[in-house]
């Protein structure tokens, strides 16, 4: 059963159409609406926030759960079907707001940490998990609908092709895993892609200590700046880190890092020690 042919009702009526340069592709199957709500958990009388919210259908499924939803949508047509939804539902906050320019630090200063179940925009998703992982300390976990082949560069291990910077990001701050994957005949439009639910739980203390999550960002992007490269290739720069090229070497030696290996080989482990043995290094180079 699917809410496809309500859907394209209100399309009709409201005069829109899904705009394929915002990666829209609304989740019409009730089943895997219910699959998803479920295996988020969620219970009565916490607030979820939903990313994308699109015509509301999973917010619907959210709310029978008994959730509050906050609920972000962009489309300026969307978000009138939403208002009309949900006129009288005094357990959505909707919000008119570009998620990648939302401050959900303010609204986890609200409501406690997030909780965000979403089927997120396919244009943007790869954005929002950067800007997810960079504010960890906001979010407790996320259940999120991803591209088949982007989920799977989030749980992808050392050296394989779909091993990278959010791979090993993630590797260090969150557990990761899929849940299951959604065949493209569940949306509208259907895309001709699978599509995954995603689990990202950030646990504290996280799986991996580092001492600067940021220095660690600046790292770990450097040395997948060419997949092929050493790691004496693309950390050349040794300036980026604030130190010089003798104390990178040095860096490497005392945490035992390889530099003619290439970072796609390095476990997120590997990257948090190499990391902290730099920063200490900065702080030499500081004094």
């Amino acid at each position: 059963m699917s809410n496809l042919s309500e859907i394209k009702k209100t399309f009709r009526e409201q005069g829109l159409a899904p705009k394929k340069w915002m990666g829209q592709n609304l989740l019409v199957d009730k089943l895997f609406l219910g699959k998803i709500v479920q295996a988020a958990a969620v219970q009565p009388g916490e607030s979820i926030v939903e990313v994308g919210a699109g015509f509301g259908v999973l917010t619907e499924k959210l709310l029978e759960r008994g959730a509050k939803v906050w609920a972000l949508e962009v489309d300026s047509g969307f978000f009138r079907v939403l208002e009309d939804k949900f006129a009288d539902s005094p357990n959505v906050e909707l919000i008119h707001a570009d998620a990648l320019k939302f401050d959900f630090r303010a609204l986890s200063q609200r409501i406690g940490k997030l909780r965000v179940v979403a089927n997120l925009p396919y244009n943007i998703s790869s954005r929002l998990l950067f800007m997810f992982q960079e504010n960890r300390d906001v979010f407790s976990s996320l259940h999120i609908l991803l591209q088949r082949e982007v989920a799977e560069r989030f749980v992808a291990k050392p050296g394989t092709k779909d091993y990278g910077v959010l791979s090993v990001l993630l590797g260090v701050s969150a557990k990761v895993d899929i849940a299951f994957h959604i065949p493209g005949k569940a949306f509208y439009p259907a895309p001709e892609i699978m599509s995954s639910l995603v689990r990202v739980q950030f646990p504290d203390p996280p799986p991996v200590a580092v001492s600067d999550p940021k220095l660690l960002t600046t790292l770990v992007k450097a040395s997948f700046t060419g997949r092929r490269k050493t790691l004496r290739n693309t950390l050349r720069n040794a300036a980026i880190f604030g130190i010089s090229p003798e104390q990178l070497i040095k860096a490497a030696q005392e945490s035992d890092i390889d530099l003619g290996r290439r970072g796609e080989t390095l476990s997120p482990a590997e990257f948090a020690r190499f990391a902290d043995a730099i920063g200490e290094k900065k702080k030499v180079a500081a004094d």
